[in-house]
Parts: structure tokens; sequence; C-alpha cells
């Protein structure tokens, strides 16, 4: 969140003792901030001095040049433009397309799908994988995009034979970056920007004699708080200009409708959802809006437990498994939520990147672009034991989905 007075700070609704949350504060405000905190009785720690300067470092690790790596960050053409090389090059196991509609500034949400033959494979059973949904995460549509490469064997190759088998089960749909809006605006404008860019109202929620806003209009809803489950109970703000505004209803924001609209589409073939995050390295399960356990907690628990034992194989990295409530903090809207209790995909996760939290090197949201190639590569490891130990079920046979229509069934 950002600090500018001290109304403008507005904390989680959360009951958790030892709830962390990041503040942006401008050298004017520290004080006035200090002191807002310390009157709430609320621990905190001064953890990057400079972030100027760290953006500034930063912007060395991008380019806008048309050729795609993994040493540095990309614009969004070059990430749409890689798809469509993948395409070009695999066009037995490669489709890209783009979800219905566009975003609200006329951008469209571009998708690959990977299966083995790829023109009749798409009644296999699906796999989803989605990045960017925040817009300042730059390092999830680069693993997203890293993901999509193995796969097709490009990047990866001693695994060839097993992504092999899995193209011949599953149908990948892989969205690098469903944002495009933000993303865009987080390179051009604003690095720390996380939400969307359509108007969201007006600061305060105060509006002049006149119909205008007394402050001004407000930007962007945080996509990941606007999916229709729980929608608007906890872990969210309905002050427009915060970043954690959820919106004036569910699914308000054309890409977030647009996922659900195609993800409603592929229901019965959904198999996994997955969507990726960054920063504090975290597997985290269902439920995210409450603390009560999940139908399928245990086994959420045994899938995290393999999934976080893949990743620290590869490069001695630790992530933390559990339910988004207990590793994270409460909030509702969340897009894996909604996947696993109105879609009833048992297996539905969100995971969250490099670095840790907290993070002795200051990085946080940006993440040195040396780190993108390593964060990727143990990820792919991850995913792999992931889609070994999912269940391979229909929705009627799910256990969530049994709990939430049993009234339809007796």
């Amino acid at each position: 969140t950002v600090y500018s007075e001290p109304r403008s700070m507005h904390l989680p609704n959360t009951s958790h003792k030892g709830h962390v949350m990041d503040v942006l504060v401008a050298p004017e405000n520290l004080a006035a901030c200090q002191q807002t905190l310390t009157s709430r009785g609320i621990d905190y720690k001064i953890r990057v001095k400079d972030l100027g300067k760290q953006v500034s470092r930063e912007k060395r690790s991008t380019t806008d040049t048309a050729e795609f790596s993994y040493d540095k960050y990309h614009r969004l053409d070059v990430l749409y433009g890689h798809l469509h090389d993948l395409q070009a090059r695999h066009p037995d196991k490669a489709e890209v397309f783009s979800l219905p509609g566009k975003t609200y500034e006329g951008r469209n949400i571009t998708v690959i799908r990977i299966t083995e033959n790829v023109t009749e494979g798409q009644n296999k059973p699906m796999i989803w994988i989605d990045g960017g949904i925040h817009a300042r995460e730059w390092v999830s549509p680069a693993v997203v995009m890293y993901i999509a490469d193995s796969l097709l064997g490009e990047q990866e190759q001693d695994k060839s034979q097993q992504m092999e088998v899995l193209l011949a089960k599953f149908q990948f749909i892989i969205a690098p970056c469903i944002n495009p809006d933000g993303y865009e605006y987080s390179h051009t404008h604003d690095r720390m920007w996380r939400k969307t860019r359509a108007p969201a109202g007006c600061k305060k929620n105060k509006k002049n004699w006149f119909g205008g806003c007394f402050y001004e209009m407000c930007y962007g809803i945080d996509a990941n708080r606007n999916f229709d489950v729980e929608f608007n109970t906890v872990g969210v703000s309905r002050q427009p200009c915060n970043e954690m505004f959820l919106g004036k209803e569910p699914f308000d924001q054309n890409n977030t409708a647009a996922v659900r609209d195609f993800l409603l589409l592929h229901q019965t073939n959904l198999e996994l959802y997955l969507s990726y995050h960054a920063y504090s390295q975290y597997f985290l399960t269902p439920l995210g809006y409450t603390n009560s356990t999940a139908p399928d907690s245990a086994h959420h628990s045994a899938v995290g437990a393999a999934v976080v034992r893949a990743i620290q194989a590869r490069h001695n990295r630790t992530y933390i498994p559990g339910p988004w409530s207990t590793v994270l903090y409460l909030s509702s809207g969340n897009s894996a939520d909604w996947a696993y209790k109105k879609l009833g995909v048992t297996d539905s996760y969100t995971i969250e990147l490099r670095p840790e939290y907290p993070d002795p090197t200051e990085a946080e949201f940006e993440l040195p672009a040396e780190e993108i190639r390593p964060c990727a590569e143990e990820n792919v490891d991850g995913l792999m034991a992931l889609v070994e130990n999912i269940k391979y079920t229909r929705r009627e046979h799910s256990r969530w989905y049994q709990l939430a229509h049993r009234d339809d069934v007796n």
C-alpha cells in the first residue's frame, strides 16, 4: 500500500497476529507515517531506504528490443511476440489465441495452448497456468514463459521425454500476463503499480457538487480481489485509490471477466488451476477468505509437500506450503479460491515466487534479472511434481463440488 497521509493507509481487515505488509512512503511523509504506526501499536522496520535507486538499477535489466531472452525483463509486445514464435516453430503442438474481448485500454490477453496434436487435443484434461495478474510482479510472466518454452523443448531439454508424456495426457493453457494494461504501466510510468488501469472512482469516494471528483480520480482495481468468491468480505479495501481496492462488483474488470468466461466454457476439462505471483516463496493452497479448513486439505498438504521438495532440490530455495489464510493473510475474491469453490477444481493453487520474505537483499518485487532463470528452473521442477500429484477427477467427484451441490443431488 502507499502512505500519503494518516487516513490514506488502509490496513487489511485481518485478525492475524503478526500480519506483515509493505508500505511505500515518500521521504516527506516518513515521520508522519512512523508516528501513525507507533500510535496504533504497530511494529515496523525500514526495509528499503531508497526505492528510486533500486528502480533505476532494475531499468538497466530491461529491454525493449524484439529479441526474447531470460537475462532481462521484457515488455508485453516482446512476450506476445515470443508466443507467436513458439507457434511458428511448433505448429503441431502450439496454438496462440486471445481470450474473449479486450482490456480497458484495448489490449489482448494472449495465451498459448500446448499439447500433442494441438488441433485434436481440445478435449483433453486442461491445465491452466497464468501470471502477471499483479502488474509489478515482473518475474511472474517470465517464469510462465519459461514453462511454455520447457513444455516445447526449448528449455530444460533434459526433460523432453517427460514433457512429451505430459503433452500426451494434458492440454496446457498458458497465459503469461492477464493484466496487460497494468504490466505496461509498470514499465512506462510506475514500477510499483499493482492494479488494472480502469477508472476506479473518486479518492475517498468523494464527489463534488458537479458530479466530478472532489479530490481526484483513482485508477485500477486489484484483479486478485475481483473474483466472485466471498467478494468484499476480508482482506480488501473499498477505497478506490488503495492497492487492494476490490472493484464495485465481481468481474467488473475486462481481464477478470475474460478469464472467467474462458474457464467456465472449459470447466468440465479443467484439472489444475495455477497462478504465479511474487514474492515470498510460498505454495498457497485454498482457502484464502477463511481460516476454516478446506474439504481437500489433506490432499493439498500432500501436493504442497511434493512441490516444495522438488523446488528445493534444484537450487536449494525453500518455499513454504500451506493455506493462503494461514501462510499469507486473509483475503477474499482471489482467483484460486474461485476456481476451487466455484468451478470445483480440487487442485487450485497460487505460487509466490522469489525472493523470500523477509528479503535480506531488499530486492522484493524487483528481483534481479540474473535470478529469472534459476527461479524459472526450480518452478519447472515444482510444476512437474505438482502435475504428478493432482487428482484426475471430474467435477461431480470433487469433495467441494459434492458439498456445494448436495441439495441438487438429493
